[in-house]
């Protein structure tokens, strides 16, 4: 008889309906957040895939350079006992993190039920124990009661938001709402991309990305052949740039989610969330416009990644 799996501990604060009425939402206003590109299992499986591409230069510039940087945060914070991954994916970064600690709680946040379970799963082996929360991390509320579980959990956690997921929750925000919500004793680390002009744009389109990029689409019943899905630079200002991506339809489409039929039109763009990119004082001065000290920095071989380790100041 096969053994019986171990059930994975996970609070929900988003249920699916919510998640499910939000898609429909913004099908409707015609621009796709963030969180939908991970949300559907066609997107789990995508994302999984475009983390192992050797054609998404990211994955592997984070990775390589988070091992590096590992034992020294391990050094800096011998009092952490939790982990605690903000969108944490499918949870390879926040592995190599566990590594280098003795077992630590780790708590895992993220949008997507898929992902979660996953990375529940990496941690465990190298945890002390492991939780999970599906929520919303742009809701204070959700962000509030995520921290609470931490802070009741331990007396010292690391909070991790690695793979240029910073710029997915505002970075001009991000680390003021996270230092209201940390102890003095507790600690963050930051990962992002450099900007590099063009060589950022095509670092993004390729086929593995693209098929990232489409999955929530293709979860609908849709394919490329029904319009273009296009990338854009776009520099930007104080430090900020964007790798912008939308979809065009080629006719109009109609769609049904969640009981409601929509309808793309043709030739109306359906924007989607943009990948933001740092010059890199601006990564570092953001964090410290947050109320965040930063006590220890790294970039990967090529310049291309910078990770700050930060305490509250």
């Amino acid at each position: 008889m096969a053994p019986v799996p171990k059930p994975l501990p996970i609070s929900v604060l988003l249920p699916e309906h919510d998640i499910a009425t939000q898609f429909a939402d913004a099908l409707a206003r015609g621009y796709l957040g963030e969180q939908f590109f991970y949300w559907l299992p066609l997107s789990v499986e995508a994302w999984v895939a475009l983390c192992r591409s050797p054609e998404y230069r990211n994955a592997d510039r984070a990775l390589t350079l988070l091992s590096r940087a590992a034992p020294r945060l391990a050094e800096l914070w011998p009092a952490a006992d939790t982990l605690c991954g903000l969108g944490c994916g499918e949870g390879s970064k926040d592995r190599v993190l566990l590594g280098a600690f003795p077992p630590l709680l780790y708590i895992g946040g993220d949008f997507s039920q898929g992902l979660l379970e996953l990375a529940l799963a990496c941690a465990a082996p190298a945890a002390r124990a492991v939780h999970g929360f599906k929520l919303d991390i742009s809701s204070d509320q959700h962000l509030e009661a995520l921290a609470a579980a931490v802070c009741q959990s331990g007396r010292s956690a690391v909070y991790a938001m690695l793979g240029n997921t910073l710029g997915a929750f505002d970075p001009d925000r991000f680390p003021a709402r996270l230092h209201r919500l940390m102890r003095p004793e507790d600690r963050a680390v930051f990962d992002g991309e450099i900007f590099a002009g063009d060589e950022t744009l095509r670092g993004y389109d390729h086929p593995t990305n693209r098929r990232f990029a489409f999955a929530p689409l293709a979860s609908l019943g849709l394919t490329e052949s029904d319009g273009e899905l296009r990338f854009e630079l776009r520099p930007g200002s104080s430090g900020l740039h964007e790798v912008v991506k939308y979809f065009v339809p080629g006719r109009d489409l109609d769609l049904k989610i969640a009981g409601r039929e929509l309808r793309l039109r043709q030739g109306e763009p359906l924007r989607m969330s943009s990948s933001l990119k740092y010059d890199e004082p601006a990564f570092v001065e953001r964090i410290e416009r947050g109320g965040l000290r930063v006590e220890f920095s790294d970039k990967s071989d090529d310049g291309r990644f910078l990770l700050a380790a930060a305490a509250p100041a």
